[in-house]
């Protein structure tokens, strides 16, 4: 269903939506809108914040020890050594998971 109504355009450029309608769509003060202007036509429909995401830098020697524990084979720890080294830490700091020795092999 369409429905028309008359509204007016103040000093500032505000609009009143008229109270029917903001309570057919949910529309409360403060609410995000969306205006699209197309071929001489105005069109106003509710938006929504997506809220944004959270950025974490992650300290480079907690990237070193995630490199090597996701290494399970040779070539694979050799590339994660590479990396340590490339981000300036020394690979011997850090260990792997599947290199550990056992109590028993001590």
């Amino acid at each position: 269903m369409q429905n028309q109504y008359s509204v007016h355009v103040d000093s500032k450029g505000y609009v009143l939506i008229p109270a029917e309608v903001r309570k057919a769509l949910g529309i409360e003060p403060k609410s995000l809108m969306i205006l699209t202007q197309d071929d001489g036509a105005l069109r106003l429909v509710p938006g929504e914040v997506v809220p944004r995401r959270r950025v974490r830098v992650i300290p480079k020697e907690e990237l070193a020890q995630a490199l090597i524990d996701g290494a399970d084979t040779p070539g694979g720890i050799e590339d994660a050594k590479k990396g340590i080294t490339e981000l300036g830490l020394n690979p011997d700091d850090f260990t792997n998971p599947s290199q550990a020795k056992s109590p028993t092999e001590r």
